[in-house]
């Protein structure tokens, strides 16, 4: 079976809004008691404290994703720092909680043999482990969502990379994988993934 004896983590991209779909997202990961983690924007944080304090009162992990959705690698070295750091204090200051990881918007300057020089020195300061992603289910893309035509495309993506044993999944915080979340859940689990806390 494509996923026995590996591991995946869920992670998702752009929260805490919008509220409705992360409160969707946060119960069905209650529903099957599982930890995933959260890469969110402190421009968003900061307009939706009560929502990222939900990410963390339910036991996930909350990262930094960014101050504004910036495309890190294009930016200046300044701009860097201060999208990096303006999210480690909100996300500090809201929920108690100091990341530990960020993930660049689109994955730019994070990628091995493509890390972005001022990314790197930046994430150092705030002692921030760069990452990225091994799965892109690529959910924001129309129709947006988990849907038949994603799902054949991440077992492809699986299988492509078969002797990796845990995985990192990309997903968005948007009404359309709220939707689809739980099925999608249930495929890994019948692919025979185990899915492992952060």
């Amino acid at each position: 079976m494509l996923g026995d004896g590996k591991s995946v983590v869920l992670s998702f991209d752009d929260g805490p809004a919008p509220v409705g779909a992360l409160e969707s997202i946060l119960q069905t990961l209650r529903d099957n008691q599982i930890k995933a983690e959260f890469y969110v924007l402190g421009n968003e944080v900061e307009l939706y404290p009560d929502a990222a304090r939900k990410i963390v009162r339910d036991g996930h992990d909350i990262q930094n994703h960014s101050w504004s959705h910036a495309d890190l690698a294009a930016a200046q070295a300044e701009d860097v720092r201060s999208e990096l750091e303006e999210t480690q204090n909100v996300i500090e200051d809201t929920t108690g909680f100091i990341p530990t990881k960020i993930r660049p918007p689109y994955g730019a300057g994070g990628f091995r043999g493509h890390l972005d020089a001022d990314l790197v020195e930046a994430a150092r300061e705030l002692s921030l482990e760069i990452v990225t992603w091994d799965i892109d289910t690529e959910d924001w893309k129309a129709p947006q969502g988990l849907g038949p035509e994603k799902i054949r495309n991440i077992e492809s993506q699986f299988a492509q990379q078969s002797r990796k044993t845990s995985f990192n999944i990309l997903m968005h915080v948007q009404p359309g994988t709220a939707r689809d979340l739980p099925s999608f859940i249930a495929q890994l689990k019948e692919w025979g993934f185990t899915i492992a806390v952060p």
